[in-house]
């Protein structure tokens, strides 16, 4: 039997990335799987790359900064599968770059909608079916920058600090519940988003300054990730976890 045979799984920003990733390994490992993004063709081309290989998937259209589309995304998952056993709160932007003086209030806001306020919806609409379970696994994408701080993404960094104390509260809250929360903190990943938001000589920079001289493949992130919701982790709770190949591990020189 594959480790996530009859737990249905939720995954929001399911469209590309680390989120498409993910969202396959579990299938790959048995999970049903509901896709949650507001990018209809990346996510139906997701949930295509699942049934194809003989999985089960539900796309559900979702603005994670709407409370209303969250409960949505939850209560369509529990209509279809029965129960709600792990979801993975991924959805993010990485906003504007710019220093604080130059950064509009209505950037701030968005990212923060999206990258804080987001996860707090969809773990305040989870919860409650979880608790039905008696059991559940709740795993935020946070990153390096939720741990250090990084100039010119002002919004991303505090967004992603606001990632990592929530899923701390929530561990302390609903552990003895069933449910374990935990944060993921990736440094350098090769995706869509980064290409986007970061200039050729930037990318080049972050391989670099990385230990494993790379950055991660979205992959590889998934496999952190389907880790941490097996019970395989099960002593894992209310934990940061780097996957940064290195990166903030200190300064050296590499030959």
């Amino acid at each position: 039997m594959s480790q996530f045979e009859n737990k249905t799984v939720i995954i929001t920003g399911a469209s590309a990335g680390i989120g498409r990733a993910t969202a396959l390994e579990f299938a790959k490992q048995g999970a049903n799987v509901a896709l949650a993004d507001i990018n209809m063709p990346g996510t139906e081309e997701t949930a295509k790359l699942i049934t194809d290989n003989g999985g089960t998937a539900l796309v559900v259209k979702t603005n994670v900064a709407s409370m209303e589309e969250c409960q949505n995304m939850v209560d369509k998952t529990v209509a279809k599968f029965g129960q709600l056993d792990v979801i993975f709160n991924n959805a993010g932007i990485a906003g504007d770059r710019g220093l604080i003086e130059d950064t509009s209030t209505d950037m701030w806001q968005k990212v923060i909608d999206i990258n804080l306020n987001g996860v707090f919806f969809c773990t305040k609409a989870a919860i409650p079916a979880m608790l039905k379970n008696g059991s559940g696994v709740i795993i935020n994408t946070a990153s390096v920058d939720g741990l250090v701080g990084m100039s010119t993404i002002s919004p991303y960094v505090a967004a992603k600090h606001g990632v990592v104390g929530l899923t701390k509260s929530t561990a302390l809250e609903y552990s003895r519940k069933g449910i374990r929360s935990l944060a993921i903190c990736p440094g350098y990943v090769v995706t869509e988003m980064t290409e986007v938001g970061f200039a050729q000589e930037e990318q080049d920079a972050f391989g670099a300054m990385t230990p494993l001289g790379r950055g991660a493949t979205p992959q590889e992130i998934a496999n952190f990730v389907t880790f941490l919701a097996s019970d395989k982790a099960s002593f894992m709770n209310g934990s940061a976890h780097q996957i940064d190949g290195g990166l903030l591990a200190g300064m050296g020189i590499i030959d």
